[in-house]
């Protein structure tokens, strides 16, 4: 964990958006993430303290997940976009229950978004069940869509 995770947890939650319904500006960014990357998955995930919530989510039924078990979570410790090609081979992630059972894991890429002062909050990222790599203009695309993710709220 972070040293600011304190400050980063008050930060997100300063947005009041854990927990609450769909809306569609979020949904838009997640449809255009999984057609631009071409994946079946793509998630905003916001990172609390023992959760990944999806405030936004395209190809999964479930609401949240547990933090430890979240390639978000690893994502948001980045300032860039965070990619795993094949997470069955990647030692970070190679035993993660979600790798080594359904829905078996192999691309995991996470645009990670900020609060307005500088706190990771969560990610927009895409997710496939086969490895792969994304094209350099589906990697400016998805850094692209993780701005407008934070432009959806003050």
């Amino acid at each position: 964990m972070e040293l600011n995770e304190k400050a980063r947890l008050e930060a997100l939650r300063s947005y009041k958006i854990l927990d609450t319904d769909p809306e569609k500006g979020f949904d838009d960014l997640t449809i255009l993430a999984s057609h631009i990357c071409k994946t079946p998955v793509a998630l905003i995930s916001l990172i609390d303290s023992d959760r990944q919530w999806f405030k936004s989510k395209v190809g999964v039924s479930v609401s949240e997940t547990p933090r430890e078990v979240s390639f978000c979570a690893r994502a948001i410790q980045q300032s860039e976009l965070f990619v795993v090609p094949d997470a069955s081979k990647d030692p970070r992630f190679s035993s993660n229950p979600f790798v080594v059972s359904d829905p078996k894991i192999r691309f995991y890429a996470g645009a990670p978004f900020s609060s307005a002062d500088g706190h990771p909050l969560g990610t927009l990222c895409v997710v496939d069940v086969v490895p792969r790599q994304l094209s350099p203009d589906q990697e400016e695309a998805l850094l692209a869509l993780s701005r407008q993710v934070r432009a959806q709220r003050p």
